[in-house]
């Protein structure tokens, strides 16, 4: 089976990741400059500008006014959320490469349930800065899964049937069949594309320890067990004993597990970008 070096090598000159969406994830702060740069580079993509314009007109954002450029979409929704609106809608494309409804349903649902989760348990803990990030980054960590998905499409939907007729973990299967799993493909790819350090170290943590994660790693992990826990992607052995770590590792005090994650639940389905994403 091939490296970690020898798949790169295959994938280098492929653009498995839209120029525009690296160049946004780049994009820092919340600022004069940076909304100016947001605007130019969102408009060098028709389809991604189409469906920032018809969510920024639906009934839940115009309040009855109607807006028809970039510029006045930013400013009613807000820099952080358009942001996080281009990296849901680009990425999307990246998981249903393939055209089949099993990778999509799988990887892509819990990515997106994942990232949203961590940006309400940022919220709850009051990080705002980590909040927007954790969109970015829950989506980003299965870069991994969409590169061995487009090295071989045939091969990597065996993985996923046998993940979900077995109580095999996803990450073992990708070794099985590949050679190497998922984390250790997505921090090299993203370390070859040059993607911001904060994604970078997120798909790191994957691979740690609950206890040797950064905050917003253990954040979005947490996400992630609670996305399992709720339908978004198959539950995987040992998934409730994780929630149980990140529970303790992140001093929260939850005295009744199914009310917890109802109200979570809950919070997903009635979530702007959510809703957004079941419009891709």
């Amino acid at each position: 089976m091939a490296t970690v070096e020898e798949y790169l090598s295959q994938i280098k000159d492929l653009t498995i990741v839209p120029p525009v969406l690296l160049s946004v994830l780049s994009l820092d702060d919340d600022n004069e400059l940076s909304f100016g740069e947001l605007e130019k580079k969102v408009q060098s993509d028709q389809v991604l500008v189409a469906r920032l314009l018809k969510l920024a007109n639906s009934p839940f954002f115009s309040r009855g006014n109607p807006v028809a450029n970039m510029k006045q979409v930013i400013t009613r929704l807000g820099f952080k959320t358009v942001r996080s609106m281009v990296a849901m809608s680009m990425t999307d494309s990246l998981f249903s490469q393939g055209n089949y409804k099993k990778f999509r349903d799988e990887v892509w649902d819990h990515s997106v349930a994942k990232g949203i989760f961590a940006q309400i348990l940022c919220e709850e803990k009051k990080f705002k800065k980590e909040a927007e990030l954790a969109i970015t980054c829950g989506l980003m960590q299965d870069l991994g899964r969409i590169v061995l998905n487009t090295i071989d499409r045939t091969k990597y939907i065996e993985v996923l049937t046998e993940f979900q007729t077995s109580d095999v973990s996803l990450i073992s299967l990708e070794k099985k069949f590949f050679g190497v799993d998922s984390y250790e493909m997505g921090s090299a790819a993203a370390k070859l594309w040059k993607m911001p350090n904060i994604i970078i170290s997120s798909i790191e943590d994957l691979s740690k320890p609950v206890t040797e994660q950064s905050a917003l790693g253990q954040i979005i992990g947490f996400a992630g067990v609670i996305a399992k826990l709720t339908g978004h992607g198959k539950q995987e052995p040992g998934t409730l004993e994780k929630f149980e770590e990140y529970k303790q590792s992140l001093s929260l005090e939850i005295e009744d597990q199914k009310v917890f994650l109802t109200a979570k639940d809950e919070k997903l389905k009635t979530n702007e970008l959510y809703q957004f994403c079941s419009t891709l």
